[in-house]
């Protein structure tokens, strides 16, 4: 199993120095897929933790190749406020707007007509994006499973068919509560250090940035401060 890693996607609210509170949030939660490729991940400091993941975001996409335009449209309108709805009175599923991995919206701000396509074969789609919130010891696939049942449980319209996309994004909520304990953690890496190599100088640079995080497997997620430490010896 890889996982596909979405820095691409946050290197760009990275770039915005006045970026609003929402795009810094963005740029801390948003992770993952579940297939990984080495190339885009960061190699970790010595202090660093792992934490659960607290969801996992899948495309959602609707069909249908009805004949007449109209009626095809209709059909997939309809499905649209059907998974609007299912997912408002189910706790742990949230549907949002945007593309996968890369920008999300609010589902109340999103129109079915800010998501509908036909395509020159006639067939009419929309895509939203399905946010479900992880259990305590589920696997991947147990939750995936969940999210199946989630969109099967929904009644098709007319010739409306649909399905789950072939990525899935991790994310973990407030990844800057666990800041206090990576700076505990570095500190005492320091001290450590200090005490084996006395009367060594310990140089610390780099903890002002924003938490780093990255899986380290289906539903783990590996954070850290990407810090720098020098070593000079005392003698």
């Amino acid at each position: 199993m890889r996982l596909k890693s979405v820095f691409a996607a946050l290197s760009l609210l990275t770039a915005i120095p006045a970026a609003p509170a929402l795009a810094q949030d963005m740029e801390r939660i948003i992770v993952t897929a579940n297939r990984i490729e080495a190339e885009d991940m960061r190699s970790a400091p010595a202090v660093y933790r792992q934490i659960p993941a607290d969801f996992v975001l899948v495309a959602v996409t609707y069909q249908s190749a009805t004949r007449d335009a109209g009626e095809r449209a209709k059909e997939l309108e309809t499905m649209f406020n059907r998974l609007k709805a299912k997912a408002a009175k189910s706790p742990g599923f949230n549907l949002q707007g945007g593309s996968l991995g890369e920008s999300i919206s609010d589902i109340d701000t999103v129109l079915f007509t800010d998501v509908y396509a036909s395509d020159y074969s006639g067939t009419g789609r929309f895509t939203l994006t399905l946010s479900i919130d992880t259990k305590p010891d589920e696997s991947f696939e147990a939750l995936m499973k969940r999210a199946q049942g989630f969109i099967d449980s929904i009644d098709a319209a007319g010739r409306a068919e649909s399905y789950l996309g072939g990525e899935q994004y991790i994310g973990a909520r407030d990844v800057a509560k666990h800041r206090a304990d990576l700076v505990a953690d570095i500190a005492a890496e320091v001290t450590s250090l200090r005490t084996a190599f006395a009367p060594a100088k310990v140089t610390l640079t780099g903890l002002e940035s924003r938490i780093i995080t990255q899986p380290s497997g289906p539903l783990e997620l590996e954070i850290f401060i990407p810090y720098t430490l020098t070593l000079e010896s005392g003698e």
